[in-house]
């Protein structure tokens, strides 16, 4: 079991958590944290904080198509992360401009993935890989089942998914991470004053796709009269709807990598 966090869990917290050298952790990163998996989501929540930030476009060609935009140099960027500057080469290897649906991101997402685990470890969130701890028990339940042992093929194939666990600074961390979910996915009125300009929004949003809530967290924009990001372009274009929005980038993007790989 994950260590039991000091600070406890807040009702709601308004930023990621952050490393040891008080950087804030990306979407994925904190994705990562608090299921300790890194998953599709994490994945294309990097590309949509990526985007954010100025590195690149997301074009919405027709519905769950989408091509991506190379817009600015990330090679030699100090606010670029290793995994991030992997997913980066591994997008546009063919051009400035490329279709999801089409370019094979196999290899790059596996690599990416392996980058995320690894460096969650180097900064002290998790003693070990979960990804490796997991790999361990799901050998044992495969040997167990060869050898007819249906009693440790279901301890090790049901109760190692769960074995990870994370360092106290880690379970700390996580702890911050799920009141910024709380926050993403409140509707309480107190808190609505926090969200209202399209900047908390958009910077917000790459972590509400990691957590799996970005509809939750676009339905407190819709009355709010926001304008089109211009680092993404809709398919069917017209007035702007976060919820529509939100939508789009979540499951089209979910859909459009399951393509690629």
């Amino acid at each position: 079991r994950d260590p039991k966090p000091g600070i406890g869990e807040a009702k709601a917290w308004f930023s990621p958590p952050k490393n040891l050298h008080h950087r804030l952790l990306t979407p994925a990163e904190t994705g990562t944290l608090v299921n300790e998996r890194a998953d599709l989501r994490d994945i294309y929540a990097s590309i949509i904080d990526l985007a954010r930030r100025g590195y690149l476009r997301i074009i919405e060609t027709k519905k769950n198509v989408f091509d991506l935009e190379k817009k600015k140099e990330w090679k030699g960027n100090v606010d670029i992360l290793p995994f991030e500057g992997e997913l980066l080469g591994g997008i546009f290897v063919t051009g400035d401009l490329v279709s999801i649906n089409v370019i094979d991101l196999t290899k790059t997402l596996e690599k990416v993935k392996g980058m995320l685990y690894e460096s969650l470890v180097v900064e002290n969130f998790f003693p070990s890989n979960p990804n490796t701890l997991r790999g361990w028990y799901i050998a044992l339940a495969v040997i167990s089942f060869i050898f007819v042992n249906p009693i440790l093929f279901l301890v090790a194939f049901t109760f190692g998914q769960h074995m990870p666990r994370k360092t106290l600074f880690g379970a700390e961390a996580a702890a911050v991470a799920r009141a910024l979910r709380n926050f993403l996915t409140s509707q309480d009125k107190q808190l609505a004053f926090q969200a209202k300009n399209q900047m908390m929004f958009e910077k917000l949003l790459p972590f509400a796709v990691a957590f799996g809530v970005e509809e939750i967290w676009a339905r407190r924009f819709t009355t709010l009269g926001f304008k089109n990001p211009d680092w993404y372009q809709s398919a069917t274009g017209g007035r702007f709807n976060s919820v529509i929005f939100a939508h789009s980038l979540g499951h089209g993007m979910s859909s459009s990598f399951a393509a690629s790989i």
